[in-house]
């Protein structure tokens, strides 16, 4: 089993300072033993402004989709953690991966989107990147996204970064 958050917070333990501005946290939100105080500490401790639900729920499916909902652990539930945090003086950024999402997120007030197509994109995945991004600005919320994503999901870096 693997601890994310713990990760996460044992990495910006280590890390700090950061060269620059500091980078913005992914938190897995619907971790069962996330305590919200400690990871708050950790964030603020570490100088983090910034944070995103990722690792999302939302690219889960079948069963351990219908696993994790049936105990309270959806989109819902993530967003409503990155609201808590932004009541803590974060800046909240939305991962979503649907329409119903960023409806849910921009209906709690969050405006920064991180649109995400999931494990997967469909065949289409530049008009899902069209259409997503466009809903999102004409409800009115901030989609962060880049370029159209190729088919096959690679990465290259141009260069890589050291904190």
């Amino acid at each position: 089993m693997l601890d994310i958050n713990g990760a996460l917070r044992a990495a910006l333990k280590a890390r700090r300072p950061f060269r620059g501005s500091p980078p913005v946290a992914g938190v897995f939100a619907c971790d069962p033993f996330l305590r919200m105080t400690d990871m708050v500490a950790s964030l603020r401790q570490a100088g983090i402004t910034a944070v995103v639900n990722y690792p999302t729920v939302q690219i889960l499916e079948g069963e351990t989709a219908a696993a994790l909902a049936a105990v309270g652990y959806r989109a819902e539930a993530e967003l409503r953690f990155l609201q808590r945090l932004a009541e803590q003086g974060f800046t909240p950024i939305a991962c979503a991966t649907s329409r119903r999402a960023v409806d849910a997120a921009l209906g709690l007030g969050l405006r920064r989107i991180l649109l995400n197509p999931g494990l997967l994109p469909g065949c289409e995945a530049a008009a899902w990147w069209a259409d997503l991004a466009g809903h999102v600005a004409i409800k009115g919320g901030e989609a962060l996204v880049w370029a159209a994503p190729c088919t096959a999901q690679v990465s290259r870096p141009k260069r890589r970064i050291r904190l």
